[in-house]
């Protein structure tokens, strides 16, 4: 029995596993068989590659086989960043930029944003710090950092008002007039941080009632369009807008400006729309100034990845309600709290805080129409009708403040027609097709602009 035993063994599919000696004279010949001996050379450089390669893939290995493991080195890093007190960096190896990441392979753990919690906390004293050795631009920054991060409100605030108090005792408003008076006269108006019309807004910001500000800014807008109208002529169209809307920017009630746009309406052969559009950075038809779609800055906000497009909007929400609490509701252009929600409305509109920051801003734009159509400064009201626009203001209502805008511009048309002011009605007819292209009175009241141009050619 014994033996048929052994003989089913020898039969069977398995064969006895290989001994101690066989395994050791395998070895011994797999040298051999692999021309190692041969090929030594090839063996030592594909060994160096191998080493090479997994130095090199190691961390990325490691992020994608641990996750966790990876989260846990970043949160790490993070933590002696801020200690170092580098709490951001462009190169992604400050604290905020490595707790973020931390955050976005393993979002189910807490500690990373408890991390960014303590950034604000830590932002916002540098802030303070930077206050405190009149860092100005320091702590603007950090305040911005500090708010986008959700630190708390009333600390921030009690900064920000701090730092507004602090950098108007420092400003040196007499030395900032000074220098835009020196600019101005040098002809330098706009481009730079150190030109008339920023330097101008920079006293304006410190103190709006400053007499001599807003006098030279005045006179250095004046100068502007006149540069503008003289490129025109030129037939520089793209120049021109630019100067157009550096100046409506500025000041968007200027004397000059109706007239300015009103040319440029007729240089360009557009329309009261396409002009707008052109004005606000995007070129009739739907692209950018530059022949770029979408934003003024070239920024597709479907081309960010969602992280990214969520910290430009906190960044800009925060820097809107900065903006907003230093009373720049309406200030130049980019530097508005308007313009701040506007474009994180663009790149995000469904984002956490952008319907509220909306919301909060809405009221000052209605009341900036109404005051400004009861002074009957038409030009003010367009601006508040767009900032109201850029807020997400109900259709419904805007249609009927345009139609109401657009109706308004053109009884000033009217009465300067009656007073032979071709030049002006003209003016008041481009404002009123801005405001409204498809009022129906536009057309008849074109063709009395027109038959009475010709009949003063005439005469």
């Amino acid at each position: 029995m014994l033996d048929s035993v052994n003989q089913s063994r020898q039969a069977g599919p398995f064969p006895d596993p290989p001994g101690a000696d066989a395994i050791g004279r395998w070895l011994a010949g797999a040298s051999v068989r692999l021309g190692m001996r041969r090929h030594w050379r090839w063996w030592l450089i594909g060994s160096m590659l191998l080493v090479v390669a997994l130095a090199v893939l190691r961390e990325p290995l490691g992020a994608w086989l641990w996750p966790q493991t990876r989260a846990q080195a970043l949160r790490d890093e993070a933590e002696l960043a801020l200690a170092r007190g580098l709490l951001t960096a462009e190169d992604g190896r400050g604290a905020r930029e490595l707790f973020e990441a931390a955050i976005a392979m393993d979002p189910d753990r807490g500690e990373a944003r408890q991390g960014l919690a303590r950034v604000a906390l830590a932002a916002l004293d540098q802030a303070r710090k930077a206050l405190a050795e009149d860092r100005f631009a320091d702590a603007h920054r950090l305040l911005a950092m500090a708010r986008a991060l959700s630190v708390p409100r009333a600390e921030a605030d009690a900064l920000a008002q701090a730092l507004r108090q602090r950098e108007a005792g420092h400003a040196g408003i007499d030395g900032i007039f000074a220098r835009a008076e020196e600019a101005h006269a040098q002809g330098r108006l706009d481009g730079s941080a150190d030109s008339a019309l920023p330097l101008y807004a920079r006293v304006l910001a410190l103190e709006p009632a400053h007499p001599g500000a807003l006098r030279g800014r005045e006179d250095a807008l004046g100068e502007l369009l006149a540069q503008a109208r003289e490129a025109l002529r030129a037939g520089d169209i793209d120049h021109a807008v630019r100067l157009v809307a550096t100046a409506r920017g500025y000041d968007p009630a200027h004397i000059d400006l109706t007239d300015t746009v009103a040319r440029l309406m007729e240089e360009s052969g557009l329309d009261g729309e396409g002009v707008a559009r052109l004005l606000a950075g995007e070129a009739a038809g739907g692209t950018g100034a530059d022949g770029v779609g979408g934003r003024a800055d070239g920024v597709d906000p479907v081309a960010l990845d969602p992280a990214e497009r969520a910290r430009r909007v906190d960044t800009l929400l925060a820097e809107a309600e900065a903006a907003r609490l230093a009373g720049k509701i309406f200030a130049p252009r980019g530097e508005s709290a308007v313009d701040k929600v506007a474009e994180a409305r663009a790149l995000d509109p469904d984002a956490a805080g952008v319907a509220t920051a909306a919301a909060r801003l809405l009221p000052a734009a209605r009341e900036c129409h109404v005051l400004a159509l009861r002074g009957n400064r038409l030009s003010s009201a367009a601006s508040c009708l767009d900032a109201r626009s850029a807020l997400g203001d109900e259709p419904g209502q805007l249609a009927a403040a345009r139609r109401q805008l657009a109706e308004r511009w053109l009884a000033v048309g009217d009465e300067r027609l009656g007073a032979g002011e071709i030049g002006n009605a003209r003016s008041a007819l481009a404002a009123a097709r801005m405001a409204d292209p498809a009022l129906p009175a536009l057309a008849d009241f074109e063709l009395r602009v027109r038959a009475a141009a010709a009949a003063l050619r005439d005469e």
